[in-house]
């Protein structure tokens, strides 16, 4: 019963938001929110982890905007760990390519993050909570299906160090695919196209 209940509220809105006319509109103005789930891939270490990611994102101009991304580091899909915690905080600008309801965008974001690792000899102890320097490239795709809601496609690669150990200095870098459904909001009024 709750069952046929949800794929009809999901068949329902799925009809309101594909129901509204996908015609060429300004991104100028454009406020832009999305919260999903993030695959990452270590570069130095076989793991794979898990992150919640959000992001928010403001268009000063159909070409140029400002978006800062969090990400929550949930679990890794393997049983040994490299991160006992590990929260990321992005922002920067992003130069996009506005084609019709399409858009890519390419970027450079320099960031933060608030990470503990394991210690990687020993698995039951881990090193001690540290901020960590970020720089992240980024590129992606939005579809904007709606006049509120989107579809986003993004991928990143996110280099860190973790310096303090008694060994050697973890290198932390990790490419992240992500996507999902998004929401935005136009705050300025779009002139009228002829």
């Amino acid at each position: 019963m709750v069952r046929k209940m949800l794929i009809g509220i999901g068949v329902l809105l799925s009809g309101l938001c594909l129901a509204q006319s996908p015609q060429d509109f300004g991104r100028r103005g454009l406020l832009k929110a999305d919260l999903v789930y993030a695959q990452s891939f270590m570069l130095h270490y076989p793991l794979a982890n898990v992150y919640l990611c959000g992001d928010l994102e403001y268009f000063t101009s159909d070409h140029l905007s400002i978006r800062g991304d969090c990400f929550w580091y949930l679990d890794s899909r393997q049983t040994s760990k490299v991160f006992y915690q590990n929260a990321l905080v992005l922002y920067g600008f992003l130069y996009n390519f506005p084609i019709g309801i399409s858009n890519f965008h390419v970027g450079i974001q320099p960031g933060f993050s608030f990470t503990k690792p394991y210690n990687l000899h020993t698995s039951d102890q881990s090193y001690a909570m540290s901020f960590l320097p970020a720089l992240c490239l980024s590129a992606g795709y939005t579809l904007y299906f709606s006049k509120f809601c989107n579809f986003n496609f993004g991928v990143k690669y996110v280099a860190s160090r973790y310096r303090g150990t008694p060994y050697a200095s973890l290198n932390l870098d990790e490419f992240m695919v992500s996507g999902g459904l998004g929401f935005q909001l136009h705050t300025k009024k779009q002139a009228v196209k002829k």
